[in-house]
């Protein structure tokens, strides 16, 4: 047991704490390169990325915008189309979540160019192009993390008792009364896990972002990019740690919370 356990921590040590180091030290240094020490040792990179930097205040405000935007119209999808893809699978159905795998897979810049490809010309009827705003990276965040959402939630629809359906339909009730009194309490914290999930991977996301971002719609995930391309690298390392430190408390206030939560609902816990 003790030399399995070692071995874990040495695992987690050097996946997180030691890159993790890497990047505070980087951030603590008046100068990206210099060895980290009393006398080289400032806060001035925090204090702009904080206080002196709006372009970042505004990216991080986006990027929370974005991720909220994109777990709550994902997991409000995710429940119906968890229904049918347990009990009512049809060819249109599994058609829609291989595409949902497929989105997964595919690399973020493809899912951006595609996006660019498909939203760059005016849609038709409105006439309104969503090329160069915030839309169309909710678009993309949306078709590349739709599976997230799924996967959970159609965990939940197979741990339930599909008789209480057949048993609902018998009664006269249907699909939206029987999905909204009976399947939705019970499949609720599996949806809201899924959704946690999206909101987390898409707060400082970059992959799918990085193409799709103008002057007026910047996330977070693109600032750091931005920032290290032209030699900011101790500021873009202080706003990577001020991202993790949000993610981090955002987790500990859910985990604070759990006893008020249904079980289930957080996905690290278990």
């Amino acid at each position: 047991r003790t030399p399995a356990a070692i071995a874990c921590w040495a695992g987690i040590a050097v996946m997180l704490f030691i890159p993790l180091s890497a990047l505070l030290t980087a951030a603590l240094v008046r100068a990206y390169g210099l060895p980290l020490s009393w006398e080289t040792l400032t806060l001035r990179h925090f204090d702009n990325a904080l206080f002196n930097h709006a372009a970042i205040r505004r990216a991080f405000l986006t990027s929370l915008s974005l991720a909220t935007m994109t777990a709550t119209v994902l997991m409000v999808v995710a429940i119906p189309l968890g229904y049918f893809l347990t009990w009512r699978r049809s060819l249109a159905v599994r058609l829609l979540s291989l595409a949902a795998e497929l989105s997964y897979a595919l690399p973020g810049a493809v899912i951006a160019i595609a996006a660019i490809l498909f939203f760059l010309k005016p849609l038709p009827v409105i006439g309104v192009s969503l090329y160069g705003t915030i839309w169309i990276i909710l678009a993309a965040y949306l078709a590349n993390r739709l599976l997230l959402a799924l996967r959970p939630t159609v965990s939940g629809f197979l741990q339930i008792d599909r008789a209480l359906d057949e048993a609902a339909r018998v009664a006269g009730a249907g699909f939206v009364r029987t999905l909204k009194d009976i399947l939705l309490p019970m499949v609720a914290p599996c949806a809201a896990a899924g959704a946690i999930l999206v909101f987390l991977t898409a707060l400082a996301e970059i992959q799918v972002s990085i193409l799709l971002v103008s002057s007026g719609a910047r996330t977070i995930g693109s600032i750091v990019y931005f920032l290290e391309e032209s030699a900011s690298s101790s500021l873009a390392s202080a706003v990577g740690v001020l991202i993790v430190v949000a993610v981090f408390l955002l987790m500990l206030a859910a985990s604070m919370l759990r006893r008020r939560l249904p079980r289930g609902v957080l996905p690290w816990e278990p």
